[in-house]
């Protein structure tokens, strides 16, 4: 009978819902408006043997992308226009940097791989994963071409900048690798 019990007690646990604790920080400290309103960084792009440099500034709301081989290229973080041809952005540059990707808009729910904030943003489905109270992924899936990207994120450093970013589809992988923030 305590066999029976046991088990039954066991099937119950496991269907029933995780419990999360969501650290009030998280939302504070990942939040779009802790990105800084002036910065200038140098990024390479890493793709096998590959490497892209260039160098990316901010000021206020407005983004521009300089390197040898690319013309200089301004957006702002709504989209990116080149040629005519714009693309729409689930989010800024600033949120691969600094991790500032949260609104305050997204709904929390728990995993085994720690707490999840996710929202929609027009076509997209953004989940954020938190460990520990720090960033450790984010999955957008564009739902009109049915495509998942995640990124990876590193280590945070002191400054608040993330210096690896690894960024993976279906198809293929790269890195974005920050070298230095300058504010």
């Amino acid at each position: 009978m305590k066999i029976y019990l046991a088990i039954a007690l066991c099937f119950v646990l496991s269907c029933a819902p995780m419990v999360c604790r969501m650290d009030p920080t998280v939302v504070l400290n990942y939040s779009e408006d802790k990105a800084p309103k002036r910065y200038s960084s140098f990024i390479y792009v890493s793709y096998g043997a590959l490497k892209i440099p260039f160098k990316l500034e901010k000021d206020n709301s407005k983004y521009t992308i300089q390197g040898p081989k690319i013309p200089s290229l301004s957006f702002d973080k709504k989209g990116l226009c080149a040629n005519s041809v714009c693309f729409d952005l689930p989010f800024g540059p600033d949120g691969i940097i600094f991790g500032a990707l949260l609104t305050g808009e997204e709904k929390v729910s728990c995993s085994s791989e720690g707490v999840i904030l996710s929202r929609k943003v027009g076509d997209y489905m953004i989940k954020h994963y938190f460990k520990d109270g720090d960033l450790s992924k984010v999955e957008i899936l564009d739902r009109k071409k049915e495509r998942l990207i995640t990124l990876n994120y590193g280590i945070r450093t002191k400054e608040g900048y993330y210096k690896r970013v690894k960024v993976s589809t279906e198809d293929f992988s790269f890195t974005i690798n920050i070298e230095e923030v300058s504010f």
